[in-house]
């Protein structure tokens, strides 16, 4: 991994240099990008991988948001249905700068497969074993740290960069019955039903349902992210029944490892 570290640290500190504005948005997934990578070594270490199969999980969850280091320093925002496919772009980068020369096709293919469908809502149906389990372990290891993101802007004393959380308005006022109901069955809210950062915040308690390993779900829970964004929803109003039952779901989580 480490030429992939190495080219990835040469890549993103030359966007740094380009950009002209505000660098906090590029140094966010800088650390972002290494995090998710720890992410994936935590959850292929304790799934018991090969190692074959676990090197592949590895350089997609480093190349994951390439991206997103151009779709900030061109739109200047991370929401893609106002720019760009990032997870697409991120496969466009890869291959023009050749970085998986060194590798065979089928695991190269897998590598671009879970890049290009991390940010997909859900997986297709029918895919190949390798590049469902990239596909997977990429797309936990990513959520697991947008947590930590999310909870360290809004739980934080001090104001947060819009862009972090879709440039939504955080009013109190405004909630998306979607994103409710998805909560309430189960299911992952989806990134088009968000309407405001109180809709932002059940949606991300909402990824709890689709955590796909073991180790992944302990993660989630013992690092507390999920938990303390969700108690920051109001306790009654259109949120209450939502909040109360994706927090029980955590607690039930926790007794049932």
């Amino acid at each position: 991994m480490q030429k992939h570290l190495d080219w990835f640290n040469d890549y993103t500190h030359s966007k740094l240099r380009e950009c002209a504005g505000d660098p906090s948005p590029l140094l966010l997934k800088i650390k972002h990008s290494r995090n998710v990578l720890q992410n994936a070594i935590h959850i292929t270490s304790n799934a018991g991988l090969p190692p074959h199969l676990a090197h592949i999980c590895h350089v997609a969850a480093i190349y994951h948001d390439l991206g997103r280091f151009d779709q900030y320093l061109q739109y200047g925002t991370f929401k893609d249905r106002d720019s760009v496919n990032h997870g697409r772009l991120s496969v466009k980068i890869i291959k023009h700068q050749s970085r998986l020369d060194g590798m065979d096709r089928p695991a190269a293919h897998a590598v671009m497969a879970a890049v290009g469908l991390h940010n997909r809502y859900s997986l297709p149906a029918g895919l190949p074993e390798p590049i469902l389990l990239a596909s997977r372990v990429v797309r936990d290891a990513d959520k697991l740290d947008i947590l930590r993101v999310m909870d360290e802007h809004l739980s934080g004393p001090g104001p947060y960069n819009p862009t972090v959380v879709l440039s939504l308005p955080d009013d109190p006022a405004i909630h998306s019955p979607a994103v409710i109901a998805a909560a309430l069955r189960r299911q992952i809210a989806a990134y088009t039903d968000l309407l405001s950062v109180n809709d932002f915040r059940l949606l991300l308690g909402t990824w709890f349902f689709e955590m796909n390993f073991a180790a992944s779900r302990r993660l989630f829970l013992e690092a507390g992210h999920g938990q303390r964004v969700l108690e920051k929803l109001p306790a009654s109003g259109p949120y209450a029944q939502a909040r109360a039952f994706v927090l029980g779901e955590f607690e039930r989580g926790y007794a049932n490892p």
